[in-house]
C-alpha cells in the first residue's frame, strides 16, 4: 500500500498553478482502500491551459499503476491545436491497444485559450463539472462513455466562455459519494455540492480548494472511495 500511494502522489501535479488570466488548485483525498483517482494540469506550447482528472476502476497498487499508465498515454496523445474530444479519442485507442476493451476508465479533459477565456470540455463518463458565476451553479452537462471500453467510441465536446470570477469545479464521484443521500434540509447530493461551491464565494482558487476539503472531510473518518476535485477560477 506505501508503494501505491508514492506511485498516486507521483502522479499529482504541484496543489497550485496561478496565472495572469487564471488560477487553478487541485486537491486530493485517498481512500482506505487508495482508489485510482489522478488529475493534472499544466500550459501547452500555444500558451492554452490544459486540465484533466480521471479516475480508474481499480484499487490499490493496481489501480495506482493503472492511473499511471492512462496519465502516461494521455500525456503522450497531447499536442499544440488539438481539441479535448480527439485528444479523449486517440487515448480510448491506444488503450484499447494495449489492454484490450472493456477495461476503462473515466476521464474529463479541460482546455482554457487564456487570451479568449474560451473552455472546451470533453468528458468520458465524469459526474458534470460546475460553473458558478455569482451566486449561480449549474452543471455542464456532457455525457461520454468512459475510455477504453469500446475501440470505435467518439466524444464530444461543449464550449463555454467564462468570465473574471467565474469558477469550475471537476470532480471524481467520490466528491458526491461523501456526502449524505439526503442532508438534514433535504437536499440531494447534487444540491449539497452546489451549495459548498456557492458558499465558497469569488475567493482565490487555492482558498476556495481548501474551504471545499475542509467540508468534506467534517464526516471524521476516512472516505471509501478517492476525493478528488480541481477548481479553476478566471482571474
Amino acid at each position: 500500500m506505501r508503494l501505491a500511494r508514492q506511485v498516486q502522489q507521483g502522479l499529482l501535479p504541484p496543489a497550485e498553478l496561478t496565472l495572469p488570466e487564471v488560477e487553478v488548485a487541485g486537491r486530493y483525498l485517498p481512500s482506505w482502500s487508495l482508489g485510482g483517482d489522478f488529475y493534472d494540469y499544466f500550459r501547452l506550447d500555444d500558451g492554452a491551459l490544459a486540465l484533466y482528472l480521471g479516475d480508474v476502476q481499480g484499487k490499490g497498487l493496481a489501480g495506482a499503476l493503472d492511473a499511471l499508465l492512462v496519465s502516461g498515454l494521455l500525456r503522450g496523445v497531447h499536442k499544440a491545436g488539438a481539441r479535448p474530444a480527439e485528444l479523449l479519442a486517440l487515448l480510448n485507442q491506444r488503450l484499447c491497444l494495449r489492454r484490450g476493451p472493456g477495461r476503462f476508465s473515466c476521464l474529463g479533459y479541460a482546455l482554457l485559450e487564456r487570451s479568449t477565456r474560451r473552455l472546451t470540455f470533453a468528458n468520458a463518463g465524469l459526474p458534470f463539472p460546475l460553473l458558478a458565476r455569482g451566486g449561480d451553479v449549474r452543471r455542464l452537462e456532457l455525457t461520454g462513455s468512459p475510455v477504453g471500453l469500446f475501440e470505435d467510441a467518439a466524444f464530444d465536446e461543449t464550449r463555454v466562455e467564462l468570465a473574471p470570477g467565474d469558477r469550475v469545479l471537476f470532480y471524481s464521484d467520490g466528491v458526491t459519494d461523501s456526502l449524505r443521500a439526503r442532508d438534514p434540509g433535504g437536499r440531494d447530493r447534487d444540491e449539497q455540492l452546489r451549495e459548498l461551491v456557492r458558499g465558497a464565494g469569488d475567493v482565490p482558487a487555492a482558498q476556495g480548494a481548501d474551504a471545499l476539503l475542509r467540508r468534506l472531510r467534517r464526516r471524521g473518518r476516512a472516505p471509501r472511495d478517492d476525493i478528488s476535485f480541481v477548481l479553476l477560477r478566471i482571474r
